[in-house]
């Protein structure tokens, strides 16, 4: 599952499985081996189950407007006990009417949360047989059904699943956790107008004398229950193959073709990356992606079948602003870590996410650069140290939280690659995939693939990085030594002052200690660091003289670091060093240094600005530049109002606080910016500077819609504050259910600054309110709130609560309108 929205994912697994625990828990005296985490926390371990189920038959078909399903599922499973007598099954509010054990009708109790079953006679081990339901269900999760009520009928009519966390359990009977794999079939009846999609290979598709199909999708390979997916629209499908001839079927809306090639650019080629890079071949038979509207998360990779929010859908020119090509290898790379291997347990979901964030930054090395990758590790270098703000919580942990499990695992990740040897590291995880294929994995499998394949113990760095939590802080100094004989060494002093307790200890760490000369060559040392202070010597033995020092060139650890440097070692650094994320330290360095001279500074920052590439430095020396202070100033902020990077672009819209009078034609010119987002920031930062032109810059942008309508919302805000009723029509049309989530809270939002609220507001805010769809329904409650602490408006709420007939689930939602 990409990062979007797993904080709330993450939520809903930790609160299922365990309790908070707090940094006070004791590990001291932690032994040399990892079985389990350090944190053992009651339900935080595998679930225990009484059987294996092998196969899964789910039988479903729809009634839409009423968000039902009507379906049967068998299980067909062995005990593994010696005999089991009773089965509980995952069943959230599922009205089972019959229950089979084989042929043989059985007692059963539903409770709202699962199923229970009662055999007549043991079910003996060793004796294959199946348990089998017949139900009906109206989910409120799980499975969701689009825009079959949309009064308008211009939504997109859709019915898709989302079974993580632990989710298909409410639309389906089943053993729902991690810890039993099995193959799966579902067999769809829907209407022919529409397409289908399932796990596995299609089967068979048979026409039915009532206008519908039936679909027949079956697994050949056993995979974990949360990964079952059903997706039903209309679509267009472009099929695609890999070097190897492995089938790859991108699904599309058909009216929007011009979305093919910018969303899914490069998704066979990241196939072949992941089959080369990992040794492994992609382990299913057939690969496939579909867009799904108002969808809950970001994307899931459900097996042999993503599915990803239609957000994500772009022509050549919104995909300037928002690209899916990260999020398609990170839900790829789950196709290995996550479908192919599972977790174990609650703690071992690193396992699934980390690697699937590692793999990306892998990807982007390769095809767009070495700089990329070094930001991409920064900044998830950065999320971790923020994260520890918080608590230093290890990745091991049942309360890890989204930040550790993503980006400071990958990070993690790239330093064990560090220290291994990129290469070696490759080969321990082929060893590791081909050894767990198809099984459940947790921590300690992955610990001993390092013995079992390199003969490595690294023990030292999963207690530090993994069963641990925070991150090293190092305060680091140098000297140049010039001994009495003549000769010149340089002299690192190194200190790590972070807090040490049970939770975090002293890190072990080789760093390298680079030292650049003047004359443009350079040396290096490699060497570990582990005590509090360590003193590191660097030779110099043609007595050199040194233009400026490195600490961990690259920046492969995460860590905060103090190192202080003088304008002319930073200057030198910023021209020279050869990795892009140590010059971006050195203008950073540079911003913060409040001692330095501002033109000193405006003056060399222009001079990296005019020979820098990559974005992320030149929006760091917008950020270190004041707009009137200095004419090299001047300079680099006309500049980047040109440059070709749209991201450099952005970053000079964004952080202007206000338009002077000499920017004002280089925003003009943005208002055709072929990024939507720069057109929207310039639009609305011209109409607050310049009011008397505001029509001027409004008539520029009318025909410009932008991705989820943002340049069309922010136009009809602008006009409508000016009292264009027609403008205010089509927000209040926006925020209507014809349309998918972003462009409803877009609405909504402008609404909102605006203080607009009408009876069709109303409508529409109470609509999307009782939505499946969590962000929606919460800034639509968001805004509720705000309108009715307005008398006014409040009571619009109340006279439409009091017009309506709601059902019971719904009652608890419109309970908020006016308490």
């Amino acid at each position: 599952m990409s990062h979007r929205n797993a904080t709330l994912l993450l939520v809903i697994i930790m609160c299922s499985f365990t309790t908070y625990l707090t940094a006070q828990t004791s590990f001291t005296q932690l032994p040399f081996y990892h079985t389990v985490s350090h944190y053992s926390e009651p339900g935080s371990e595998a679930r225990e189950h009484q059987i294996n189920v092998e196969r899964m038959v789910m039988d479903v078909r729809f009634a839409p407007a009423e968000g039902k399903v009507i379906g049967n599922v068998t299980h067909i499973a062995t005990p593994l006990r010696d005999k089991v007598d009773s089965i509980v099954f995952d069943a959230i509010r599922i009205t089972v009417t019959k229950a089979f054990f084989g042929i043989t009708p059985v007692k059963f109790i539903s409770t709202d949360s699962s199923v229970t079953v009662y055999l007549p006679i043991p079910w003996m081990f060793g004796r294959r047989d199946s348990i089998r339901f017949e139900y009906e269900c109206t989910p409120r999760k799980g499975m969701y059904f689009i825009g079959w009520n949309d009064k308008t009928n211009r939504s997109r009519k859709q019915i898709w699943t989302q079974g993580q966390a632990f989710d298909n359990r409410h639309w389906c009977p089943m053993y729902d956790c991690h810890n039993d794999k099995m193959l799966t079939e579902t067999i769809i009846r829907f209407d022919s107008d529409y397409k289908v999609l399932s796990n596995g290979t299609l089967r068979s598709t048979t026409k039915n004398n009532d206008g519908t199909t039936t679909w027949h999708y079956a697994m050949t390979k056993p995979h974990a229950s949360y990964l079952v997916m059903i997706g039903i629209g209309k679509y267009g499908i472009e099929k695609r193959a890999t070097k190897r001839g492995l089938p790859v079927n991108l699904w599309f809306y058909p009216e929007f073709p011009e979305h093919v090639q910018p969303t899914y650019q490069y998704s066979t080629e990241m196939i072949d990356f992941m089959e080369e890079l990992l040794g492994v071949q992609f382990p299913w038979e057939s690969y496939s992606q579909i867009p799904l509207q108002d969808y809950v998360f970001g994307a899931m990779e459900n097996t042999t079948a993503t599915t990803f929010g239609d957000f994500s859908l772009s022509d050549a020119r919104s995909n300037i602003d928002r690209k899916y090509l990260n999020t398609n290898v990170h839900e790829l790379t789950h196709q290995w870590f996550g479908d192919f291997i599972t977790q174990r347990d609650v703690k071992s979901i690193w396992l699934h996410e980390s690697f699937a964030t590692f793999y990306p930054k892998l990807f982007q090395r390769k095809f767009f650069g070495n700089d990329v990758y070094q930001w991409m590790r920064r900044s998830e270098q950065n999320d971790a140290i923020r994260a520890s703000e918080k608590d230093r919580l290890p990745i091991v942990h049942p309360n890890a939280g989204s930040t550790r499990i993503y980006p400071k695992g990958s990070a993690v990740l790239d330093m064990l690659m560090y220290v291994v040897g990129e290469q070696q590291f490759h080969r321990t995880i082929t060893s590791y995939l081909k050894k767990h294929a198809y099984a459940n994995v947790h921590t300690n499998d992955f610990y001993l693939a390092f013995q079992d394949e390199l003969g490595m113990t690294l023990d030292w760095f999963f207690d530090e990085w993994l069963y641990r939590g925070g991150e090293p802080w190092y305060k680091v100094q140098y000297n140049d030594i010039v001994s009495s004989a003549g000769s010149r060494t340089t002299e690192f002093i190194v200190e790590q002052t972070h807090t040490t307790d049970e939770l975090t200890l002293l890190f072990t760490m080789r760093i390298v200690f680079e030292v650049h000369y003047t004359d443009g060559t350079s040396s290096q040392i490699r060497q570990t660091v582990a005590k509090q202070q360590e003193r590191i010597i660097v030779p110099n033995p043609q007595g050199k003289s040194i233009a400026f020092t490195l600490f961990d060139p690259g920046s492969y650890i995460i860590k905060k670091a103090e190192f202080k440097k003088s304008f002319a070692e930073l200057k030198a650094q910023a021209l020279g060093a050869p990795n892009m994320i140590d010059r971006y330290d050195a203008v950073r360095m540079l911003r913060e240094d409040s001692t330095l001279t501002r033109r000193d500074v405006h003056s060399l920052l222009l001079d990296i600005f005019k020979i820098e590439k990559f974005h992320a430095i030149k929006s760091e020396i917008i950020n270190a530049v004041d707009e009137d202070s200095t004419n090299e100033a001047k300079a680099i902020l006309l500049a980047a109002a040109t440059d070709r990077d749209h991201d450099v672009r952005k970053a000079l819209v964004n952080t202007m606080k206000r338009v002077p009078e000499w920017l004002r034609p280089s925003f003009e010119t943005m208002l055709g910016d072929s990024s939507y987002s720069v057109i929207e920031t310039a639009l609305t930062k011209l109409c607050e500077a310049y009011p008397s032109r505001a029509s001027e810059y409004i008539r520029a942008t009318s025909g410009i819609m932008g991705k989820f309508a943002r340049v069309k919302i922010r136009n009809c805000e602008l006009r409508a504050a000016g009292g264009d009723k027609q403008a205010l029509d089509t927000l209040v049309d926006f925020s209507s259910g014809a349309f998918e989530f972003t462009t409803r809270q877009n609405a909504f939002n402008a609404l909102k600054r605006l203080n607009y609220c009408s009876k069709d507001v109303v409508t529409n805010v109470v609509d999307a309110m009782l939505s499946q769809n969590g962000r929606l329904a919460g800034a639509a409650t968001s805004l509720a709130e705000y309108f009715m602490q307005q008398s006014s408006y409040k009571m619009m709420f109340i006279e439409y609560k009091k017009s309506m007939s709601w059902k019971r689930w719904q009652e608890r939602i419109v309970e908020k309108i006016a308490r």
